[in-house]
């Protein structure tokens, strides 16, 4: 697992325009989309999807004003309409989730200790990570991408690197 920081973003912008290219130097569609929005946002979100004709599912959730949408990439054209969307609810600290090359994310319910201490058996996204399975979570308040991987082809720190857009600055922290 590697945390891939994009702190000295100056705006969504930036960190939109970096994911788009480095998704597109991965190449590896169709890529997977995850997330929780809000009611107010539903509708654009369906505009665009059938605007852009991507494939999409949502459904309400059990409890709250909003949804859980599933919608399948399946090039960086769809991919630069709907990153926007994933990233700006995973900075809301909502979640939000691409898989590469696969589909592993569903709905269901588990028991989760609540506010207030409790083991509650509640509805919630699933992700489950089989054989070669990729998943960029965006961390909380859009700050980094987790990047979670048992491909061999992300094995290694340089694999991941190499993959990087070639304009892209960086560098490695080690935390022990």
């Amino acid at each position: 697992m590697m945390f891939v920081s994009l702190w000295q973003r100056k705006d969504a912008s930036d960190v939109e325009e970096f994911v788009s290219n480095w998704v597109n130097n991965i190449n590896d569609f169709p890529v997977f989309a995850f997330f929780e929005c809000f009611d107010f946002q539903q509708e654009e979100i369906d505009n665009e999807c059938l605007t852009h004709c991507i494939e999409y599912t949502k459904s309400k959730w059990e409890e709250g004003s909003g949804y859980y949408n599933k919608i399948k990439i399946n090039n960086i054209v769809q991919f630069k309409v709907i990153f926007p969307y994933l990233y700006g609810n995973g900075s809301m600290n909502n979640f939000a989730c691409l898989s590469l090359g696969k589909d592993v994310f569903s709905i269901g319910y588990r028991y989760l200790k609540t506010v207030w201490g409790e083991n509650k058996k509640m509805e919630t996204p699933i992700v489950t990570v089989n054989e070669f399975s990729t998943v960029l979570w965006v961390d909380y308040d859009g700050d980094g991408l987790v990047f979670i991987s048992n491909n061999n082809r992300y094995s290694h720190l340089d694999l991941v690197i190499k993959t990087l857009p070639s304009t892209t600055d960086y560098s490695i922290v080690e935390y022990d």
